[in-house]
């Protein structure tokens, strides 16, 4: 189902569950990341392959796209596993495009894969961001996760440097 959000500068988007018919859109929207979208990222790992991989099996899986246009402005995405112990337990990943980022559609995006993630019937809810990546940081708080933990220069970034990774959690 669309939902409409209107950005914090007027501009509105549309956003929904991802589809087949929006891979090479998704991928598109990953190969245009660079530069400070993609500092705190691990560099290459959305590819196109690794998207097949992410996108083959959704089941419980959970990837929100959110366009403006035919463009795809933000990507947030809940990954669980099979594995019976890590059952109800799932990762979460956001990434929104420069021209769309301090617009509020992280934090909504944020928002709404959690309420998708409680009707699917996750229990827990977990993501890493780097210590630099304040917005990031008050994004996920802003949607209800909590400072668990601290991975000392768990990163190696593109700017050849060490960086330390916060873990984040959140009970549905």
């Amino acid at each position: 189902m669309q939902q409409r959000f209107e950005l914090k500068n007027g501009r509105t988007v549309w956003t929904r569950a991802f589809e087949r018919d929006d891979f090479e859109s998704f991928v598109a929207f990953f190969e245009g990341l660079h530069g400070e979208s993609m500092r705190f990222s691990i560099p290459h790992y959305y590819n196109r392959a690794r998207l097949q991989e992410l996108t083959a099996q959704l089941g419980r899986d959970i990837i929100l796209l959110a366009f403006h246009g035919d463009r795809i402005a933000g990507v947030a995405g809940i990954f669980g596993s099979s594995l019976l112990w890590l059952r109800g337990i799932g990762d979460f990943i956001t990434y929104i495009h420069p021209d769309y980022q301090n617009q509020g559609l992280g934090t909504y995006l944020t928002r709404s894969s959690l309420e998708e993630a409680r009707r699917k019937g996750y229990h827990r809810i977990s993501l890493e961001v780097i210590e630099e990546n304040i917005a990031g940081i008050k994004t996920y708080q802003k949607a209800g996760f909590v400072l668990e933990g601290r991975m000392k220069d768990d990163h190696f970034s593109q700017d050849e440097a060490y960086h330390d990774v916060i873990i984040m959690g959140i009970l549905l």
